[in-house]
């Protein structure tokens, strides 16, 4: 079980700092007793050639991570995207293994993919700029495009879709905001933007109130015309259209929130069942928990109305078919407050006007926008022992600073490194080079932090202190997991939180900018 906490750091800054674990973005909040939710396995995948794979492993300072997305097609069958594997995977609505895609080569990771009478849709979330492209099920490539700006991962870009006619949807924020990227024949168009899914002439979204909202226990859904008012035991984290049924029936994800001290944020992720005419028709349990990794688009609808996750396991990764039921019990528990947040946000709390919030997200900021060009021998030079981010292909500029396991550089020092020097840029494998430069998760943090060495994930608690609600989380505060990752909070989204961090979830494998949903 995933657990994560809010810390501030208490000697260096009068700040209340804080730290997510998650997957968000590839972060976990999962931390939840067990579901009490019955649920059906479908069928089991296995770890390695002839299945899926994990990174990350057992490897201290670094977060384990796997299949990022999975998606039912009209046939009934399944494409998993194996994005550490770098391929998709396909398999039979029995779990018959059908055929492999290799992606390398056409993507640096697979984040999300559809299946369309068009062909199957992959988001590649980690390229610069962010890519679909378009395949057979024979792994033909049928079209590769570069989404345009304003639909790129600073953006809030989380996924993909599909409308009504088989049109590709490019999804931010969660559904917040839906731009239909192309037709059902899929041929780019003109990009039209709405807040939420256009479902037979009518429009569907759904909206939590916000934590810092005066109602943070309620949400609206709207459908077509239909107005419908949810109130939840515990804060509201968000909500989100998860599709429809055959019989224009739909799905609603939410995700409860509650604030433990003893283990951290906790997470429950339901999904509420409506019949065309907005009857509440019940509800079922995701559980989150009980996930070894997080699953991105670990949700999907088959033809028939059934809701499935994809659950990851040490050893496999197993489909489940969700089993509703009318009410569920909650499982989350958030004591009484019992100390003064103000005291938390107090000057005294440490060394007064070190180093500002403006400051922090400054520094964070410059990371993610460096512009620096990077030589054949900076991307690809002999660097013994060394793993090639794997978004850098040829020599060109590239933006933000790379991932360096163990690395602690600033900006400046970075691209010092690299030109005149000739220095690696970044190592994504988990052991220290002396040839490599960058920055990891927590060093990232130490530098925000503005703090003269290197703090681990572990070391970073020892010098902040947990805050008592998940409401008091400013900009520059953390979300920390110690031993795994670390992210830096900038602010609240419409269903998430957008964060900076150093990471290799994703294929990522640099500093980026990010929206995240709270599972």
């Amino acid at each position: 079980m995933n657990k994560i906490k809010f810390f501030a750091i208490l000697l260096l800054i009068s700040l209340a700092l804080g730290f997510r674990d998650t997957g968000l973005s590839g972060l976990q909040f999962q931390a939840y007793a067990q579901s009490g939710n019955a649920h059906e396995v479908v069928f089991t995948v296995p770890v390695g050639e002839n299945g899926i794979h994990y990174e990350g492993v057992d490897i201290p300072e670094m977060l384990t991570w796997g299949p990022a997305a999975f998606t039912v097609a009209p046939d009934g069958s399944f494409w998993i995207a194996d994005t550490v594997g770098g391929r998709l995977l396909h398999y039979s609505p029995a779990g018959n293994l059908l055929g492999k895609i290799d992606l390398k080569g056409l993507i640096v990771g697979a984040t999300d993919v559809e299946a369309a009478k068009a062909g199957i849709w992959v988001l590649d979330q980690a390229s610069m700029p962010p890519k679909v492209i378009r395949l057979a099920e024979d792994g033909a490539a049928l079209g590769k495009y570069d989404l345009p700006p304003g639909l790129h991962l600073e953006d809030g870009l989380t996924g993909i879709a599909l409308g009504n006619r088989g049109e590709l949807l490019v999804e931010r924020e969660g559904d917040a905001y839906v731009t239909q990227f192309t037709d059902a024949t899929g041929n780019p168009v003109e990009a039209m933007t709405t807040n939420g899914y256009i479902h037979k002439g009518g429009l569907f979204a759904a909206n939590a109130s916000g934590l810092n909202s005066l109602t943070p226990k309620r949400g609206t859904i709207l459908a077509g015309q239909l107005h419908i008012e949810v109130e939840t035991e515990y804060d509201l984290g968000g909500m989100q259209i998860l599709g429809f049924g055959p019989q224009d029936d739909f799905f609603v994800a939410l995700e409860e929130l509650a604030l433990n001290p003893d283990t951290g944020l906790q997470v429950d992720q339901t999904v509420r069942h409506y019949d065309a005419l907005g009857k509440y028709m019940g509800v079922a349990r995701v559980p989150i928990a009980e996930q070894y990794t997080y699953v991105q688009q670990g949700l999907a609808i088959g033809p028939d109305g059934s809701v499935y996750v994809l659950a990851t396991r040490p050893d496999r990764v197993e489909v489940w078919r969700l089993v509703f039921t009318q009410s569920l019990d909650s499982i989350l528990y958030e004591p009484p407050l019992t100390s003064n947040p103000a005291e938390i946000h107090d000057e005294s709390f440490g060394v007064k006007a070190c180093v500002s919030r403006n400051t922090i997200i400054s520094t964070a900021s410059s990371y993610r926008n460096n512009s620096k060009y990077l030589s054949s021998t900076n991307i690809n030079g002999a660097c013994s022992g060394r793993q090639k981010p794997r978004y850098l292909g040829g020599a060109g500029t590239y933006s933000s600073v790379s991932y360096d396991w163990g690395g602690f550089d600033t900006v400046s020092g970075f691209n010092g490194y690299m030109y005149p020097n000739t220095y690696k840029a970044g190592d994504i494998n988990t052991t220290e080079e002396s040839c490599s430069r960058g920055v990891d998760c927590s060093g990232f943090v130490s530098r925000t932090w503005q703090l003269t060495s290197k703090h681990s994930t572990c070391t970073l608690e020892n010098i902040s202190t947990q805050l008592p609600s998940k409401n008091d989380m400013l900009r520059g505060d953390i979300y920390n997991k110690c031993g795994d990752h670390v992210v830096l909070f900038s602010s609240f989204g419409s269903d998430g939180m957008w964060d900076y961090e150093s990471t290799t979830y994703n294929s990522y494998d640099r500093v980026v900018y990010i929206y995240s949903k709270w599972t």
